[in-house]
């Protein structure tokens, strides 16, 4: 005989089979990266509830930013909480506990920010889960729904049993973002030490003095300083812009036609 699921125990066997595929990217080791736009998509099908998922990221001395999102409309949302200083995806991102807005037209912890999200988006309700990362960084899932009274507390326990593997997938991210990071501000600094040395060779500078070319032309050629230091390296020499008194390109000189 066989066995009837009802809707519960439906849902329940669906956020297995997605805890699954979210298990598989995150024991893939030293393969293949952790897609943040493929989290979203998990957590997205794990809520039938929600019609957009994103990820609100807190670093310590930065904004905060949108690390993966399901489309448009939530990074809208995001960014509308962002531009506003108050929203319930920046109070989850610290806050134990999970933070649902049913129905945004009648919130008033984010007074500014409801009337905005649902007249500018179509967004009339919000569940934001903390993700619990190490160190200073803070992060949280955010589920939204265009429809009010649709997110509830059945769609709270699942996206807190789904939580802690976001967080681990998240974490996984950010600590490869800190790597080429690193790596990228490791390389800069070994081009720049070079074009620092080899402007102090052809023009007889102190390091100090050197830099201070280098830091100038990027301002005047408006270019990144790396770049600059790059074309040093590859050329031996500055780059130079075009001078004040110098013909544009393609005008005629004096006394042509």
């Amino acid at each position: 005989m066989s066995h009837e699921y009802d809707p519960d125990e439906t849902q329940l066997v669906q956020v297995g089979a997605q805890f699954a595929e979210l298990a598989r990217v995150l024991q893939a080791g030293s393969g293949p990266q952790v897609d943040p736009e493929r989290l979203v998509q998990v957590a997205l099908k794990a809520l039938p509830h929600a019609d957009h998922c994103s990820v609100t990221v807190l670093r310590p001395q930065r904004p905060p930013s949108t690390i993966a999102a399901t489309g448009d409309v939530p990074r809208r949302v995001d960014d509308l909480q962002y531009t506003l200083g108050e929203g319930p995806c920046l109070d989850a991102a610290v806050d134990d506990h999970a933070t649902l807005a049913t129905d945004l037209r009648s919130e008033t912890r984010w007074p500014s920010f409801a009337r905005r999200c649902v007249a500018e988006t179509g967004v009339h309700g919000i569940l934001g889960l903390r993700l619990v990362l190490g160190g200073a960084d803070h992060a949280a899932l955010n589920l939204y729904s265009c429809e009010a009274g649709r997110l509830d507390a059945q769609d709270v326990a699942v996206a807190s049993i789904f939580a802690p593997f976001a967080a681990l997938a998240v974490e996984s991210i950010l600590r490869q973002q800190d790597v080429t990071n690193l790596r990228d501000a490791l390389t800069s600094s070994r081009q720049i030490g070079t074009a620092v040395g080899i402007i102090m060779s052809r023009e007889l500078l102190s390091a100090e003095d050197a830099f201070a070319v280098l830091r100038r032309t990027s301002q005047e050629l408006n270019r990144k300083l790396r770049d600059i230091a790059v074309e040093v390296a590859m050329t031996g020499a500055v780059p130079r812009g075009p001078r004040a008194d110098d013909p544009a390109d393609g005008a005629p000189e004096d006394g042509a036609c």
